[in-house]
């Protein structure tokens, strides 16, 4: 099985969340025409920090990521929040993606939510850290 990187994993996960309908984005949303009207989610990780012992830098690492559900209502922001929330804990102990990293272990933070009152959109941030080997 070709091993695909944290970020790559993590989006095939996303994607399969029905009410996004595929409307996952690394960092921002595609510039305009760009239609606001359903629900999209944006994301933001890093490289990571990797783990260090006496004998030095090990090939584990802590990822910090950020997931942003914005929806045109806040009853689907909620839904969809829901569904992201269920859908990052079940990456404890198991595979993510295809070929991705062995979750070992995933925290998040309590979601915040906002409402955006230039484009009119509900928008919930869920700050989250997971570890895992390479």
């Amino acid at each position: 099985m070709i091993k695909v990187t944290f970020e790559a994993a993590l989006t095939i996960e996303l994607r399969a969340i029905a009410a996004l309908n595929n409307r996952v984005y690394p960092l921002n949303a595609p510039e305009e025409p760009f239609d606001t009207s359903t629900p999209y989610l944006i994301f933001r990780t890093s490289e990571g920090l990797r783990t260090k012992d006496l004998d030095g830098y090990q090939s584990s690492k802590t990822v910090s990521g950020e997931l942003n559900v914005v929806a045109p209502t806040y009853a689907e922001m909620k839904s969809i929040t829901s569904s992201v929330i269920d859908t990052i804990i079940s990456f404890q102990s198991r595979i993510i993606g295809t070929g991705g990293p062995y979750i070992q272990n995933i925290t998040y933070e309590e979601p915040v939510e906002m409402y955006e009152d230039k484009p009119k959109l509900y928008r919930c941030v869920i700050d989250f850290e997971v570890y895992f080997e390479q």
